[in-house]
């Protein structure tokens, strides 16, 4: 009797934690929203790196780190921000978030347009041409940011 009592609580107890360790992970990963004001107020000071992603999404789990690698690497150069596309779908749906993870990188904004930087490195008008999806490497995004500094001298 005591040790199905035991049982018990030891199922219990395993439980909680994996529920606890879930509920963390999805915090983790929960930020701000962000409007297109900010995005551009952001600009006046430099190019921005926008991530989409969602909380129940692996590879943006994945992406993160490699992001905020890049993000301690261009301190003071970038700007960047981390959206949910679900908690904020008026700027996934501005951004045209078809899935997560997303990334944009922005070298500026003039007459209204934003300048976006592809994977190569050159600058252009299509946000459709320019977004880098998926789990993406350091490299490729280290290109497009360089590219997008340069592209503000």
């Amino acid at each position: 009797m005591i040790a199905k009592r035991l049982i018990v609580w030891a199922v219990l107890a395993l439980m909680a934690c994996v529920f606890m360790a879930g509920l963390a992970q999805q915090q983790a990963i929960q930020q701000a929203k962000v409007t297109m004001a900010d995005i551009d107020n952001a600009l006046t000071k430099g190019p921005v790196f926008i991530e989409f992603e969602t909380a129940e999404c692996g590879y943006c789990r994945q992406q993160r780190p490699i992001t905020q690698q890049l993000e301690a690497e261009y301190a003071g150069k970038a700007t960047f921000f981390y959206v949910d596309a679900v908690e904020n779908r008026g700027l996934a749906k501005a951004f045209m978030v078809t899935g997560v993870p997303q990334m944009d990188v922005i070298a500026k904004k003039a007459d209204g347009k934003y300048t976006y930087i592809d994977r190569n490195g050159a600058p252009s008008d299509s946000i459709s041409a320019s977004r880098f999806m998926g789990l993406t490497q350091k490299d490729a995004l280290k290109k497009a940011l360089d590219a997008a500094i340069q592209a503000r001298k």
